[in-house]
């Protein structure tokens, strides 16, 4: 082997370099090639598209691996070849070697598309299209020559473009994802799964396979043999097809095995360079088609039946193979109706009368028949026909399918009965007939176990046409077993039996036929003596095909009738005739509450009723004499004694002569049946009565209908009375609280005032208790804990009842929390507390006992209207005078009381009701004359953790210097609150609608809490207000007021999350210690999220609160406004903290200019509250009329205005009038007043009222 360490590469081209002797080639040894041929070489070697050198005046070819793969067959004898007549340019030879030839003298060439052939081998080769490029390789020359062509380097790429290709391959993938024939696609050597189609899943299994070898993805595959051809088909690259193969799969949740039929090809994939990358997996499972072809082939062997399809409208009859063969016709070719009748002796032609269809003929004109025929060949047989009328495609019409079968051996067997006088060569065809006419097989062997004789039945069986066929052969060579080898053969029963003379019988063998398919048989072999000579043995056998099937289908009938037996939910038994359980299943069991052991030792008396016996045992005898079955309604005992109904029907069974051999029982469960029918005979006598209980009942439906609504229309007018009522004692409580401070009045007048304020406050209470007989109240639940509250109201309980009442408290240890309001519930406890004072004049015992109970009585809760679960019970009871019935039945109607007038409204415990169903709780009243009275209230259990009540009832009143809008449409209330809230320092903003308020907001003004009635006039409800109001202003406060606020934030009777609610009437105090308290946690609220984010803070504070930027439709063109401040009623007020009025800059006149009509309305109105004077316009154009018309100190402008801009507004009016001070109120902030190129002042969107004073001061004092 040369030495040629030059050449790089490890594929088959360079080991056929290596390996060949270059001696004798022109190109000569490679030692001497020269530097460009090798550099040329291994450049082709190495690329990755087909390749070929031609070099030297000879014009041999070199080429590399993937030029291999292209070319096929021609390989390898084409490497090292002159390209002269190769056979792998056929097609295209002329031109190749024109453009190579062109190459050689130094011109590149290119041929696009053309066609190469691909030399396979077989009769057609390949044809594929190609862009062929040649380029020439210059060598210089050693004698210092110019250079010169040495080589031609030809490439070739394959003419598809990229988007054909793409499209190629997307077509491909479709067709293999639709396609109904399993596909797959497999790489490597260990045959990685790369892509299936759905056909694949459905008769693998939706396991995912891709990326899992072959053994890994089907780990349920039985046959390794599969695996080993997917090995071969990869290591040889030829590709492997089988058709009918059987593939056994694993059960995965069964035991056993599944099996599959498949016809499959296994296709190699090469790559570019020809070399198996994977295998392409193709296939259909044709189960169904092998087993009906199996069937029909069963059909066709068992019993010499043919088969025959005929087709009257076409004419066309098909036939089996059988059928061939017991009429002696060829195996191919047509068979007509007409070949078959000449075959037929003519006295039989009238039985065939009804063979052909006519109209109006027999349903099924091919009944049974039998006839003689002479067979083609000659042979003389009788077959039977029989057919039937089938009608399963209504497209091809009627059609019918029937069988014939030889009846040759009966029909022989009766003649040889009837010629048993004949000659004894006529004895002798006679046993010759008989053998052949037997459907056992028979044959005999000599001593060397060569056939001598067989019966037809034998040809019949194994496959054989004639007897030519196995006389005179080897036995082993005539009939081949399914384990048939050396060893067995020389253990052979037929052979032992000629060759020893042992008798031998076989009762199962599998025989296998000429055409290669086996069947069972079961054989005997004698031996054959003459004169004490042993001559051979005969052998007979039968085909156990029928037998095994019908055993196979006898013994699934006996499982399928032993599953229903068993899984039936009908009670069956099988008794003997004496009545003991032979069978039972276990429905029977378990109706009897007895195990089957049980059962099979115990009779039928044992399980029926003794009273039953008798009567069930006659019948039971009567069934086994004569056979009358019968049905008996009886009990059955458990073996708890418990008597059941069941009905009974009992039959016997008898054997092949009606001998009665057993007793079959089927019994039913009848108690619920009996049940509802004493039921419905209970009922029928009862009816009368059942029917005048149902009127009074609904008697009482209705009046508790009648109480309900009239509770409830009480509860409405209560609710509107109340809302109103509260507005007139706020407005006069108020007032009344306002004037007590006037230090004005004397002390007689101040006394006054406190008794009008005392009045107020029983006027609230009275509305407080109308709204919570209502259920109007609004609640503010939170999770308490009974026992602290009435531990923290232990002094207020007891100067409620006074010192003459005992006071008792039993509360259980770890008490459950409840969702209640506080205030509502310490209410309760008092009312009820009172009611029980006033019913103990004389004094005695009140007892509060609160327990954690669980409700599940179904009557108590559909009474109470209660969901079962648990609960806490507030008991209230006292040992005080009790109540009349009359009492009782009225005690929660509002304003009914037993007191005299003035002593009470009569709403205590109507408030007490109210509250607790609203609360979602039950209360109940037990009293009697004399005995006291119990009050029982339930809660349900709340499973938060409990909430701590702060008490801030002497919390001092403190007020401060944020801003606070007031919202209420009633001018006296409104005025009332705002001299309460400017009292205490606050800055008051005012707005007597949804409107009004939303326009403040949207102004940019920072407000801080926003004080506003529920019930409010206008398109702008209170909700959508405060919604609006946050999104503006994140960090605003909102409390709310009413007297009755509807549904407007209380649903259910509870408050919204997050709602916090005054209700009217309240006290001055109660006001300023709620609005100090929301200011004092959003103080805090802020200064922990600027703690939290200081620097971003810091940069956000130096930003002033807004201008008024609103979205309110502006006023006609021209149109403007001129606001005065007429006094403190104005319709926005801002009230000045102590010390800062007099801090006010001195007047000016200031024109406003803004476009948005409510915002222009309020700085107007804010300028005039600070001591100036104001004129509001609308845009720059009535700006500038309006300043030839009065005179200005300041412009205060919008940077953005309809039309002209404010700071071109700003320029011409500065032209006109030198001194005029500009403002510019922009959310570009101080950037305005740096850009515009004059002196001017900019107020940064948003801006606060003190950033507007300062610059006010600057300008008044310039």
């Amino acid at each position: 082997m040369a030495d040629i360490s030059w050449l790089r590469g490890t594929g088959l081209a360079a080991q056929i370099v290596t390996a060949t002797d270059w001696t004798t080639s022109p190109l000569g040894a490679p030692a001497q090639w020269s530097p460009t041929l090798r550099t040329s070489l291994n450049i082709a070697l190495h690329s990755p598209l087909p390749s070929l050198l031609v070099w030297g005046a000879a014009r041999q070819m070199l080429y590399n691996d993937a030029f291999a793969a292209c070319i096929g067959a021609a390989h390898p004898s084409a490497f090292g070849a002159p390209l002269s007549g190769s056979p792998l340019w056929r097609g295209a030879g002329r031109l190749c070697e024109a453009a190579i030839g062109a190459a050689f003298n130094g011109q590149q060439q290119q041929l696009p598309r053309l066609s190469l052939f691909q030399e396979t081998g077989q009769a057609q080769d390949i044809a594929r299209q190609w862009d062929l490029t040649c380029v020439p390789v210059w060598e210089d020359s050693a004698d210092g020559q110019p250079a010169q062509v040495a080589g031609v380097l030809c490439t070739l790429v394959r003419a598809t473009t990229l988007d054909s290709a793409l499209a190629h391959t997307d077509l491909l993938r479709d067709l293999m994802e639709e396609s109904p024939s399993f596909k797959a696609v497999v790489r490597g050597p260990q045959h990685v799964f790369e892509r299936v189609n759905g056909a694949y899943f459905k008769l693998f299994g939706d396991r995912p396979v891709l990326g899992l070898p072959a053994r890994e993805a089907l780990p349920e595959l039985l046959d390794e043999n599969l695996f080993a051809l997917l090995d071969r088909v990869y290591q040889t690259g030829q590709t492997y097809t089988e058709r009918g193969a059987r593939l056994f799969l694993r059960r995965t949740h069964e035991i056993g095995f599944a099996g599959a039929v498949l016809d499959f090809v296994f296709q190699p994939i090469r790559d570019a360079q020809g070399q198996v990358a994977g295998i392409f997996i193709e296939g259909n499972d044709v189960t169904e088609r092998f087993v009906a072809e199996e069937r029909l082939r069963i059909v066709d062997r068992a019993g010499g039946i043919g088969i025959f399809e005929w087709f009257p409208i076409s004419g066309k009859l098909a036939v089996s193979d059988r059928f061939r063969r017991l009429w002696g016709l060829p195996a191919d070719g047509e068979v007509s109706s007409q070949q078959l009748v000449d075959m037929i002796d003519e006295e039989f032609h009238p039985n065939l009368g009804t063979s052909r269809i006519k109209e109006g003929g027999p349903r099924n004109p091919l009944e049974y028949t039998e006839y003689h025929i002479t067979r083609p060949d000659g042979e003389q047989r009788w077959l039977a026909r029989k057919g039937e009328v089938v009608e399963d495609d209504p497209r091809a019409g009627s059609r019918y399918v029937g069988v014939v079968f030889d009846v040759t051996s009966r029909k022989l067997m009766e003649q040889a009965l009837a010629a048993s006088e004949a000659s004894v060569r006529a004895n002798n065809a006679f046993v010759r007939q008989l053998l052949d006419s037997t459907d056992q097989g028979f044959f005999s062997i000599d001593r060397d176990g060569i056939v001598t004789l067989c019966n037809a039945a034998f040809l019949q069986l194994l496959g054989y046409a004639s007897e030519k066929d196995v006389l005179g052969r080897d036995i082993h060579e005539v009939i081949v077993s399914a384990n048939d080898d050396a060893g067995s053969r020389s253990d052979c029963a037929v052979l032992r039996a000629a060759r020893e003379g042992l008798t031998a019988h076989v009762d199962s063998e599998d025989f296998i036929r000429v055409d290669g398919s086996s069947f069972p048989v079961q054989y005997q072999a004698h031996p054959v003596w003459q004169d004490g000579e042993l001559q051979g043995a005969l052998c007979t056998f039968v085909d156990l095909t029928e037998r095994r099937r019908g055993l196979q289908a006898l013994s699934w009938s006996e499982n399928r009738l032993t599953a229903i037996f068993n899984q039936a939910s009908v009670c069956f038994s099988e008794l003997d005739l004496q009545g003991r359980y032979l069978r039972v299943n276990q429905a029977l069991c378990r109706m009897l509450g007895r195990t089957e052991a049980e059962m099979l030792e115990m009779t039928l008396a044992d399980v029926t009723h003794p009273e039953d016996v008798p009567m069930n045992m006659n019948l039971f005898n009567r069934c086994i004499a004569d056979g009358s079955s019968f049905t008996l309604e009886k009990r059955y005992l458990r073996p708890d004694g418990r008597a059941f109904w069941v009905s009974s029907d009992i039959s016997r069974i008898v054997d092949d002569e009606g001998r009665p051999q057993a007793m079959i029982a089927v019994s039913t469960d009848i108690t619920e049946r009996r049940r509802a029918e004493d039921a419905l005979r209970e009922l029928n006598d009862t009816l009368e009565q059942r029917v005048v209980e149902e009127i009074v009942e609904r008697s009482r439906a209705e009046a508790a209908l009648r109480q309900m609504q009239k509770m409830e229309a009480v509860g409405q007018l209560t609710g509107g009375v109340a809302h109103d009522f509260n507005n007139v004692l706020q407005i006069i409580g108020g007032n009344l609280q306002l004037l007590q401070t006037d230090p004005r009045l004397d002390d007689r007048s101040r006394q006054r005032v406190r008794t009008a304020i005392g009045a107020v406050d029983r006027g609230a209470k009275l509305s407080s208790q109308l709204l919570a007989f209502a259920r109007r109240q609004p609640l503010q639940p939170r999770s308490i804990n009974l026992e602290r509250v009435v531990q923290n109201m232990d002094d207020l309980l007891r100067r409620a009842v006074g010192e003459n009442i005992e006071i008792s408290t039993v509360i259980t240890h770890d008490l459950w929390n409840t969702m209640l309001d506080p205030n509502q519930v310490e209410n309760l406890i008092i009312n009820t507390a009172i009611n029980s004072r006033d019913a103990m004049p004389n004094g005695g015992r009140l007892t509060l006992q609160i327990d954690n109970v669980q409700l599940s009585d179904p009557a108590f809760l559909s009474q109470a209207d209660l969901q079962p679960g648990d609960y806490v019970e507030l008991q209230i009871s006292d040992n005080g005078a009790g109540m009349s019935p009359e009492v009782r039945e009225r005690a929660f109607e509002p304003f009914f009381t037993t007191k005299r007038e003035g002593e009470g409204t009569g709403l205590g415990l109507s408030m007490a009701y109210g509250f607790v169903k609203q609360s979602r709780g039950h209360i109940s009243l037990h009293s009697e004359a004399g005995k006291g009275t119990t009050i029982r209230i339930y809660f349900p259990r709340c499973v938060d953790e409990e909430v701590l009540i702060d008490d801030n009832r002497d919390m001092e009143v403190r007020g401060g210097d944020e801003t606070i809008l007031v919202v209420e449409d009633d001018p006296n209330l409104q005025l009332t609150v705002i001299d309460t809230l400017s009292s205490l320092g606050y800055r008051v903003l005012k707005a007597d609608n949804g409107e009004r308020a939303l326009a403040i907001l949207q102004s940019g003004i920072a407000v801080d809490l926003m004080f506003t009635d529920v019930v409010m006039p206008g398109s702008v409800p209170v909700t959508e207000l405060a919604r609006q109001a946050r999104q503006l202003l994140p960090d605003i406060e909102i409390l709310f007021t009413s007297g009755y606020p509807r549904d407007a934030i209380v649903h259910e009777g509870r408050l919204d999350a997050g709602v916090e609610l005054l209700s009217k009437p309240y006290r001055i105090n109660q006001l300023a210690q709620r609005i100090r308290q929301m200011l004092s946690s959003r103080a805090h609220r802020i200064e922990l999220a600027q703690l939290t984010h200081e620097r971003d803070q810091a940069n956000a504070n130096a930003a002033l609160h807004i201008l008024p930027v609103g979205d309110s439709q502006r006023p006609a063109e021209g149109q403007d406004a001129h606001f005065e401040q007429p006094g403190v009623s104005s319709a926005t007020e801002l009230a000045t903290a102590p010390g800062q009025a007099g801090a006010a800059a001195s007047g000016l006149r200031l024109l406003v200019v803004e476009d948005n009509i409510d915002s222009q309305q309020l700085v107007c109105e804010l300028l005039e509250t600070l001591g100036h004077q104001a004129r509001g316009v609308v845009s720059a154009e009535d700006a500038q009329q309006a300043l030839g018309e009065q005179s200005f100190d300041v412009l205060f402008t919008d940077v953005n205005l309809p039309g002209m801009s404010g700071v071109d507004l700003a320029k011409r009016a500065l032209e006109r009038f030198p001194d005029l001070a500009v403002i510019f109120a922009s959310g570009y902030g101080a950037m305005v007043a740096r850009n515009v190129g004059f002196a001017s002042h900019s107020l940064p969107k948003p801006y606060d009222i003190d950033q507007l004073q300062e610059i006010l001061k600057k300008i008044a004092a310039a």
